[in-house]
This record gives structure tokens, sequence and C-alpha cells, in this order.
């Protein structure tokens, strides 16, 4: 016993009502820890696969799509059970523009070109492997799953390469340098950023930023007089795609326009919600300058705002100015009721550099294969025209993602006459990455160097309209000396 009065050494028993809340306690404890680790169990073993060909995997403006894929999945299989082998899609499949860098109808058009890639070369009857695609979510919220997804499945599912995979943004840079670190084959479509080179596993369809900075200055040099520029930059530090072309911008332009005739640069951040509201002071920054023409390096999600303000001044409406971007503003490139911005003058225009364009295979002249407009014109009941009907290509994302389908068929073709069995995503890196590869594609000659890059002589330079609409306007290089066609 203690010496404190009252005070045991011992812990006295608890009474048999608190013994009994005690046991209660214990068994809701545990109840909510069972059901904790059912539900863990769960949404590993039995959450949908990452990889899908289902029609009803992502939203409902996908499914006809997605169901075409599946069908021509299933045909494969059934029909070429030993002779296939599978190419995944991954592209931002949820999640809103402003943080995946590619809307609703640009993913559509990019699932579009890769099944049309995967038809005509399963319909070529002379060799295997046959094509397979599985879709793959990459946006910032899914793209993590997705890899662990890949890396599982790449053995039981034949996968050999990747294409697609979204925009220049945060995400998109985490699933190149985690599949890399497996040499892991990856074709991007649509990635212009110069800072995504590092990978030896990756290579693109799409003229770099730095291409496109500089065919978009020698065009402004030879059609905007007395050229006073000033660049409007996103400064998003999670945004590649702006960075560089800011970069590209600036560094260009500095050695066509002398100091004196280049205004201050102007800035916003895309990642606050402000952003609106500070375009709309640089609007009123730019049109009570001297500057005629803006290099735009940012998403299209905002060049809206920014073309808006230039209108509503009655000094840029009055002398007009131009407006240079970069290839994201092809998600503004469809017709809308409503004007993007108000210009009854007519002098407000906006050019952007594209990745691709309709007339690179409407027009007579171009070298684009006849075979291949064949692919996306309406004489065929497998081409883009007669299966999409109502669809534009004028975004050149499906062009530019059958483009890079058909770069990945070229380099597992090259295994054809070897063992199909022995072939996976690191062989067909080595093969994308030897400088032997090229192809003539729907968005022009395309040829890959040893580094990832494609090596282009001419981009297309378009109009975009106040109502969404894109006209051609002429074919720019980023070298002075080449000769300036697809």
């Amino acid at each position: 016993m203690s010496n404190v009065p009252g005070v045991s050494r011992q812990i006295p028993a608890a009474p048999a009502y608190r013994r009994r809340r005690l046991l209660w306690r214990i068994g809701v404890i545990s109840a909510v820890a069972a059901l904790v680790v059912a539900a863990g169990l769960y949404v590993i073993l039995g959450r949908e696969p990452s990889l899908t060909d289902s029609a009803g995997a992502f939203d409902e403006g996908l499914s006809d799509i997605m169901g075409r894929i599946h069908t021509e999945n299933e045909k494969v299989a059934t029909e070429h059970p030993d002779e296939y082998k599978t190419v995944l899609v991954l592209l931002p499949m949820s999640g809103d523009v402003s943080r995946t860098g590619m809307g609703l109808e640009t993913v559509r058009h990019a699932l579009q070109g890769s099944y049309l890639a995967q038809l005509w070369r399963n319909s070529e009857r002379s060799a295997p492997p046959y094509i397979r695609l599985l879709v793959g979510d990459i946006s910032p919220d899914a793209w993590a799953d997705t890899v662990e997804d890949v890396r599982a499945r790449v053995e039981s599912e034949r996968i050999v390469a990747a294409t697609g995979l979204g925009a220049s943004i945060d995400a998109t840079k985490r699933v190149i340098d985690q599949l890399g670190k497996d040499k892991f084959a990856m074709v991007a479509a649509v990635l212009t950023s110069d800072e995504l080179q590092k990978s030896n596993a990756l290579v693109r369809v799409a003229p770099l930023n730095s291409d496109q900075a500089e065919a978009s200055v020698r065009f402004a040099a030879k059609a905007i007089p007395a050229l006073k520029p000033v660049i409007v930059m996103d400064t998003n530090p999670g945004d590649s795609y702006s960075k560089t072309l800011s970069e590209s911008f600036d560094k260009t332009l500095a050695g066509v326009v002398g100091p004196k005739d280049r205004i201050q640069p102007l800035t916003f951040d895309s990642s606050v919600k402000a952003a609106g509201t500070i375009i709309g002071n640089i609007a009123d920054t730019v049109c009570t300058s001297e500057a005629n023409t803006v290099f735009y390096a940012g998403r299209a999600h905002h060049l809206p705002s920014l073309l808006r303000g230039l209108s509503l001044s009655r000094r840029c409406a009055e002398r007009g100015i131009n407006v240079i971007a970069g290839d994201d503003t092809s998600e503004n490139s469809r017709p809308v009721p409503n004007p993007i911005w108000n210009d009854s003058s007519g002098k407000i225009r906006l050019y952007y550099t594209a990745l691709a364009h309709s007339a690179n295979i409407s027009d007579g002249t171009s070298t684009v294969l006849a075979a291949i407009k064949t692919r996306f014109g309406n004489g065929d009941e497998k081409g883009y025209v007669r299966m999409f009907a109502g669809e534009s290509l004028d975004d050149g994302h499906a062009i530019m993602h059958h483009d890079a389908l058909y770069i990945a068929i070229k380099a597992i073709d090259r295994y054809a006459k070897e063992s199909l069995d022995t072939l996976g995503p690191p062989e067909v890196a080595a093969m994308l990455r030897s400088g032997t590869i090229s192809v003539q594609g729907a968005s022009g000659d395309l040829v890959i160097d040893r580094d990832g890059n494609p090596l282009r002589q001419s981009i297309p330079v378009l109009e975009l309209t106040p109502y969404g609409r894109t006209i051609f306007s002429t074919w720019s290089s980023p070298d002075p000396a080449a000769d300036p066609r697809p």
C-alpha cells in the first residue's frame, strides 16, 4: 500500500460497466479497421484497370471511338491470337483543360487518329504483328496509377510502346521520367517543349517550341512591316510548354529585331485565380505601347481573355495588332456561335504555328502520299471523313496522333521477321532512337534523328478567326535557307 492515504500501488480493476464499455469500443475499432482493410483491398484488387478499351470507361463523348477501338481489338485477338502486339495511347482522359492542356474534343480527335492508323495497319494482311490499342489516363490525378498498371501488364498484354502522351505539363514529364527508367518506348504526338528531351526512350513527331518560335518570327518579319513585338508569357512553373516557348520567342526575336523596337515582356501566372484580371491589364498595357505584334507564350485557355481585352481598346482596334501564338492555339480552332473576341474593324488578327493542318492532305500539290490522303478522305469506307462525318481535321490532332502510331508501327515492323515473342518496349525504344526511322506521314515527311526529334523543313502558319475557323496562311521554316513547303 502507498504511504499516501487513499492511494494504492496497484491500478484497481475496472467496474463491470467500464469493462463492457471498453469491450464495445474495441469492437467498434476492430470493425472500422476491417472495413478500411476491405476497402483498401477493393481499391487494389477490384478497381477498374487504368489501361482499357471499354466503350464506357471515360466521358460519354468518347464512347463511340472507344467502342471502335474495342471492336478492332476483339477482331485482332480472335483472328490473330498469337500474332499481335499492343500499343498504348496515353492521354489526359479526365480533368479540366486548364490543368491537362487538352480538351475533350482534342482527346477525341487524338483517339480517332490513333484508331485510323491501327485500322489501316491491321488491314495489311502481308505480315504480323497486328496492333491492339489500350487507352490510359495520364491526367494530373491519374498518371501514377496508370504508370503502375503499365508496368504490371507489359507481358500479359504484349505491350511494346506508348503513343500520345498528352501536353507539355508536369504530369506528362513525370510519366516520361518514370517510363524512361524502364527504357519504355514512347512516341509523343504533340509534345513540343524543348525541356522534354532527356529520356533516351522518347521520340517526338511535333516540331519543338524553338522551331515553332523561329518559324513564327520569320513569318512575322516578312508579313508585318516595321515589326515592334512584345512577348506576353505565362510564368506558371508547372507548364513547360509556355516556359520554353517564351524563351524561344525571346532568343529568336533578339536576332531579328533591335532592342529599341522591342517592348518589355509582360507576364501572368495561369495557376492563380486572378489570371484573367491580370491578362486584361496586360491588354491595356499593350494597347498604350508602340507594339504592333504580340508573341503569346501561354495556353489557348487564356488566349481569348487577351484578345477580348485588345479588341475593347479603341487604340488597338483603330491601329490594328497581330497576335502570334504556338500550336496549343488549336484548342480554340472550332466553330462557335458567339465570337471569341469582337473585331468589327477586322484589324486584330490571330496567327499560330500549327503541328498539322487539313491543307496538307487536301492540297493536290503537297508531298503527302496519295495513299495517306485516302486514309483521311471520304473515298474509302475506312477514310477519316467517312467514318467520322462532321468532325474537323483543322486542329491537327487526328493527323499528329495518326503519325505518332505510324512511327511506332514502323519501328515494330523492323522486328517483324524476328521472333515477336522476344520483342518488348526496350527493343522498340532502341530502334526508334537509332536514327533509321522515317515515314511519309499525313503531317509530311518525318525523319526521327538519333536524339528523338523530328527533322522538319517547314511548319504551317494558320489564321484563326473570331468565330473559331482556321484559314491556311503559309508555310514558314525555322531555317531561313529551307524551301517553305511541306
